[in-house]
């Protein structure tokens, strides 16, 4: 294993930093979202947060305390562009005040541009359903980069492109509702959602392409990267790989990479198959875009799922004929948690990524790969400070990955999701992730840590111990 490799720790930015906007912040689509009787489970506004835009000093010594290499923390659009188009100086000293400190301490940063949250004037706009929006990200992204590139490991342009493409831009059956009821037709004429959804897509995709070609105009040693859910499935005959599982996972995870990292820089033909008209074309300038934009691929993973050969419930089940069933694996978060304790789901995925490399006509390239997310929420039957489960599902998944490195995957850093106890989108504050335990109801926004932060610690200070001592026997 390489001294390089990263431990990290991560939070989103809206999810901690809030809808405040004493900085000439904007309002968000989420700020809506929140002010919606009923969407919210805990009832919570949008003005409750943990204060992570005042209390960023407090934050950095937590990470320092963690003993991690590096922070992962996404941008507020809304924060720093006004109604997302004018810059806004003040919004963005936040962030520079946020990586100088993280410099201070010896902290890389890992920034994610775009963490489903748009600004509201964007969304009532479009969307990512709108071509128009390409170029606004663009924009966002560049000033961005001029102002914390100096700071930045890691660019990180769109968290989980396929989650926001299915359930943040239109309401989609089956999947969670994380945006507005917008009306798509009004912008795409009288098309399917399945279009709809492929749109959204394909304009983020572009938008990734696009970044990535102006970042490394600026440098060539940037490094950017893009996060994609990893959805492993496994056929429910024995938790083998099928053909069904595999064409369950290439729908979540493979249709994202193809056009990106696939020699044809398209989608591919089994794809094409199955969406048919819904899915929209590249242009052959859209392809060379496309190609090879991608230094890192980052990977969520929270737990794999078992499918069967029939058409499923929602959507993308109907569409790809597969359709999700239950598994026995421990409900490491409590019973009511979707989160499964099932690490050889994530290695899975990497063996089948990498076998890939190896497939004629397909010939993925070895790009390092980040596990940019994984976590599990606090087991309501414990106490909210001896957080057990948490440590039992982390270094399962840390033990796994490092095996999995050593068998020559090459998997470069390991990410626990979050740092604190944060708003977990529709959930609200009930459902917590956290490696500190948030006071919600003080003024303060008390953070305190839960068993897992000393474990995390020493479990990071072991494995590096443990490598330097296997280099010197080398």
């Amino acid at each position: 294993m390489s001294s390089n490799f990263i431990w990290a720790v991560a939070t989103a930015a809206y999810q901690i930093e809030g809808g405040k906007d004493t900085d000439g912040r904007t309002p968000s689509m989420w700020d809506a979202i929140r002010e919606i009787p009923g969407r919210i489970k805990d009832g919570s506004t949008k003005d409750l947060s943990c204060d992570g835009r005042n209390k960023y000093r407090e934050d950095v010594q937590l990470i320092k305390s963690l003993g991690v290499t590096h922070y992962r923390f996404s941008i507020d659009w809304s924060r720093v562009m006004k109604n997302g188009k004018t810059r806004n100086p003040l919004g963005m000293e936040y962030y520079k005040d946020l990586c100088r400190e993280l410099k201070k301490e010896g902290i890389k940063c890992i920034v994610t541009l775009f963490h489903a949250d748009l600004p509201l004037d964007l969304y009532n706009e479009g969307s990512w359903l709108t071509e128009g929006i390409i170029d606004r990200f663009v924009e966002f992204s560049r000033y961005c980069y001029e102002e914390l590139n100096e700071y930045v490991s890691i660019w990180i342009t769109f968290n989980e492109i396929r989650m926001h493409a299915w359930a943040g831009v239109v309401k989609v059956e089956g999947e969670p509702f994380h945006s507005l009821d917008i009306d798509y037709k009004k912008f795409l004429g009288n098309v399917s959602v399945t279009r709809a959804v492929m749109v959204a897509s394909r304009n983020m995709l572009l938008a990734h392409a696009k970044v990535y070609r102006l970042f490394h105009e600026k440098d060539d040693s940037t490094r950017v990267g893009i996060i994609v859910g990893a959805h492993s499935c496994m056929d429910a005959e024995g938790e083998k790989i099928s053909a069904v599982s595999e064409r369950a996972t290439k729908s979540m995870v493979n249709l994202y990479l193809d056009p990106l990292i696939h020699p044809s820089n398209d989608w591919t033909e089994d794809m094409k198959e199955y969406l048919g008209t819904d899915l929209p074309p590249w242009s052959e300038d859209e392809k060379k875009l496309l190609k090879n934009t991608m230094d890192v691929l980052c990977l969520n993973y929270y737990r794999p799922h078992i499918v069967k050969e029939r058409k499923g419930p929602s959507l993308v089940e109907e569409l790809f004929n597969f359709t999700m069933v239950d598994d026995d694996w421990p409900k490491i978060g409590g019973e009511s948690s979707w989160v499964r304790l099932h690490p050889r789901g994530l290695i899975s995925l990497l063996e089948g990524l990498t076998k890939k490399e190896k497939e004629d006509g397909m010939k993925y390239p070895n790009v390092p790969i980040l596990i940019s997310e994984n976590g599990v929420n606090d087991d309501p039957s414990l106490d909210s400070l001896e957080d057990t489960n948490r440590i039992q599902y982390i270094e399962a998944h840390i033990d796994g990955i490092l095996e999995a490195r050593r068998s020559g995957i090459n998997v470069i850093g390991y990410t626990a999701w979050s740092l604190m106890d944060n708003l977990e989108w529709d959930d609200g504050f009930q459902v917590r992730f956290g490696l500190f335990h948030v006071d919600l109801k003080s003024e303060e926004k008390t953070r305190t840590p839960k068993m897992s932060v000393d474990w995390y610690r020493k479990k990071i200070e072991k494995e590096r111990r443990d490598e330097t001592m296997n280099k010197e026997v080398k």
